[in-house]
């Protein structure tokens, strides 16, 4: 095991259920503070959980059973083990469950008996100590058309007594579907509340992971930042996909003696861990595939290392060059994700290059482009040639026409003939001439600058932001002349120079815009890529 290595206490990725790990966000609270708020009703109601499978469905479900005690509820849960013990001795659970004495007669232990008799003694119970009653049908999707008769009963005959009962029904999509179907079970008019779980977005993918280590003692954390955001992509929002990925990522990593787990590292777990791989099928049946499936093997490693020696390398961008201008366009347009995805991942990716982590910063605040997204990361915005944006030589976000709905793209490569872009899920190879026609003149660009320096500096200040100023202009001042000195004739002089240079307007007044281009003249951080014909 990794805990050794990462110091861990226990596991943090286990598979079942574990209200210690509980990481509640929005979608859980409001569906736990619906639950409460029906509870303190004396009617009789059900309410429908659904989700895709993995969601965590079940812990809330525990999660509703613990609290339900808490505000004087009896509560009992139920899942497909017990529907898989037959009819009859499911029915004799929810006796025990609710703390009924067990009907000992051969003739009372009757499917009908069964539910008559517990709808009878729940009201007995009810009327002696003023009891409310809370069940619980986890993976309700197993159940048959015949349970949800029974349920349908007992809540009939509760409602007759007079008995605040209450249901709960968890389960996948396709039970919410039979439950509106035309011919629905009975049981389906008496849900008065549909409460569906959706999957967790990009940060509350992170928040999860890193709550789940925190919880299980880590002092560090053992994904890096690009690793942390392929785990979040690869687990799609889906806390069970997300705890099978790190589980394995940790163990993985503990194999190799590794202390940091990276990007790379991810995509070889993704490809063991995740059905929609081939490795996944194979480490899982690696006996019964080889034996049946060698002549399988050999074809596809031939078919990719074809593949490879041909240079078409997936990881390449696919090359939209040589198509015709409306066909490189109209293949260019499908390419293209939902707006408000696309612009997500866009800018994601771009923060990423620059290593920007999600406690600086969200996605969501930088897309809104202020003049400073946090202390030390601005953002400037504006509108220019792609020959001009190519001077800067950093990735910047670019803003498609109004007839492609304003969607965004992030320029990650520029060359004589192509520009190479990122779509929010795809690389592309598009003609300057072709993107031209659809790109609206736009672009948006972060950077990194000391939070000293002021936002605009001209002729006559000093400080530390001319400090900065002339560190980074190009020859004709040293770092040690820099401190003390002014912003004068000869400095703005240099500026209009790099202005001029940038195709900027040369006023010799430093802005947003020239920050921009003195702070891309450093090394570090992202470039454009080379290669691009």
């Amino acid at each position: 095991m990794y805990l050794e290595t990462f110091g861990l206490r226990e596991s943090p990725f286990g598979e079942t259920p574990d209200l210690r790990f509980a990481c509640l966000f929005t979608r859980e609270r409001e569906i736990l503070a619906h639950v409460e708020y029906e509870l303190g009703s004396t009617a009789t109601g059900a309410m429908l959980i659904t989700a895709e499978a993995g969601m965590g469905k079940s812990l809330l479900c525990m999660l509703i059973e613990a609290d339900a005690a808490d505000h004087g509820v009896t509560a009992t849960r139920h899942t497909a083990d017990d529907y898989a013990q037959g009819t009859v001795a499911w029915l004799r659970s929810m006796y025990a469950g609710f703390g009924l004495p067990l009907p000992l007669s051969a003739e009372a232990n009757t499917e009908d008996h069964l539910v008559d008799g517990l709808a009878a003694g729940l009201g007995r119970l009810a009327h002696h100590v003023d009891k409310r009653f809370l069940l619980i049908l986890d993976d309700a999707d197993a159940l048959s058309d015949s349970h949800l008769d029974d349920i349908d009963r007992l809540m009939a005959g509760c409602e007759k007594q007079g008995t605040s009962f209450h249901l709960v029904l968890s389960g996948a999509p396709s039970l919410r579907d039979r439950l509106s179907a035309h011919d629905k079970p009975a049981l389906a008019d008496r849900i008065r509340s549909r409460l569906p779980l959706a999957a967790l977005n990009a940060e509350e993918s992170e928040r999860y992971v890193r709550h789940r280590l925190h919880v299980a003692g880590t002092s560090r954390m053992p994904f890096s930042r690009l690793g942390l955001r392929s785990l979040r992509d690869d687990g799609k929002g889906n806390p069970q996909r997300l705890n099978a990925l790190a589980h394995r990522a940790l163990e993985r990593a503990a194999e190799r003696g590794e202390q940091s787990i990276g990007e790379r590292a991810l995509g070889f777990v993704a490809r063991e861990v995740l059905p929609q791989y081939a490795r996944y099928w194979l480490r899982r049946y690696r006996k019964a595939l080889l034996l049946v499936g060698g002549l399988a093997i050999l074809l596809f490693v031939g078919g990719t290392a074809t593949w490879f020696l041909s240079g078409r390398s997936p990881s390449r961008p696919k090359n939209l060059v040589t198509a015709t201008p409306d066909q490189a366009l109209a293949k260019f347009k499908d390419a293209l994700p939902p707006g408000d995805i696309g612009k997500l991942r866009v800018w994601g990716e771009l923060l990423a290059r620059w290593q920007v982590t999600s406690k600086e910063t969200s996605v969501t605040n930088a897309i809104h482009c202020d003049a400073t997204i946090f202390p030390g990361l601005a953002c400037v915005s504006g509108r220019g040639s792609l020959d001009q944006l190519r001077r800067f030589d950093r990735p910047m976000v670019l803003e498609l026409d109004e007839a492609n709905g304003n969607q965004q793209v992030l320029m990650v490569g520029v060359g004589d003939e192509a520009v190479r872009l990122y779509l929010g899920g795809k690389y592309v190879e598009l003609t300057r001439d072709a993107f031209s026609h659809i790109w609206n003149g736009r672009f948006y660009a972060v950077f990194r600058i000391d939070p000293t320096v002021p936002a605009k500096l001209s002729r006559g200040d000093s400080g530390q932001g001319v400090s900065w100023l002339l560190s980074h202009l190009p020859p004709g001042g040293s770092p040690s002349s820099a401190v003390g000195a002014s912003f004068d004739r000869a400095v703005e002089s240099r500026v209009r120079s790099v202005q001029e240079r940038f195709g900027i307007a040369a006023d010799g007044v430093v802005g947003p815009e020239t920050m921009f281009a003195l702070s891309s003249l450093e090394t570090e951080g992202p470039h454009l890529a080379r290669g691009v014909p």
